[in-house]
């Protein structure tokens, strides 16, 4: 989502908030780093000077090292954005929280003004978007979306209208199952970096446009045809 928002010119910073299982990095195809939110925790660097450029956005990276665990307060989240958001001057600022409702998964939905929960459309999920949608409507003012990811058009599957009348919430959009996001994911590279001209990327850019609030029109056969030919 990040990177086709940057792909639709808006200026985008994600946090990696699961900081007891980080793996944003890797799947941003981020190698290398100094800065962690581990480190604006504890307030060893300003969270200005933290979010390193990989693939077209901008990321704050969460620790994989156990020892960085400690003495890590993820209640201080609320600051940090606070601070990015006077000083950064991003148009987005995408919070990637922990699965569940543990304390990780908390703060983010306590400092987060719009919630996307990315969701399978079976059943057995359907309590966990239940309780998330419960929560945050107990929080305060807050925008709640959900995006169906793996869809295989089975019939026990929820379709836009279940999932939209069932949860009360706007579907931005559905994700298929795809062989090609799990080869690139397990490359460590993603999708719209690595096949940006696939239909699945089409559908990101499209998921992303309606986040956004802009049209967003797909390039013709003849447009991909010019570009194929730019590049040589």
């Amino acid at each position: 989502m990040a990177i086709a928002l940057s792909k639709l010119n808006k200026k985008v910073l994600v946090i990696d908030c699961n900081i007891s299982t980080p793996h944003l990095a890797y799947y941003l195809g981020l190698k290398e780093y100094s800065a962690t939110l581990n480190n604006v925790l504890r307030e060893e660097i300003s969270p200005i000077y933290a979010p390193v450029f990989c693939n077209d956005v901008m990321l704050i990276p969460s620790s994989e090292e156990i020892k960085d665990l400690i003495n890590v307060d993820i209640g201080k989240l609320k600051g940090v954005v606070e601070e990015l958001e006077r000083f950064g001057n991003y148009d987005y600022i995408i919070l990637d929280s922990a699965p569940g409702l543990g304390r990780e998964a908390l703060s983010v939905l306590e400092v987060a003004r719009e919630i996307i929960f990315v969701t399978t459309p079976t059943i057995p999920t359907v309590s966990d978007v239940t309780r998330c949608a419960e929560l945050t409507s107990k929080l305060g003012n807050k925008r709640f979306y959900i995006i169906l990811n793996m869809v295989r058009g089975k019939d026990y599957e929820l379709n836009y209208e279940s999932a939209e009348e069932f949860f009360h919430s706007y579907v931005l959009g559905k994700i298929p199952f795809s062989e090609e996001i799990m080869d690139t994911t397990a490359l460590g590279i993603p999708l719209l970096i690595a096949k940006p001209s696939s239909k699945i990327s089409g559908i990101f850019l499209e998921i992303a446009a309606n986040l956004a609030g802009i049209e967003y029109r797909k390039e013709s056969f003849l447009e991909k045809i010019k570009k194929f030919f730019k590049k040589d």
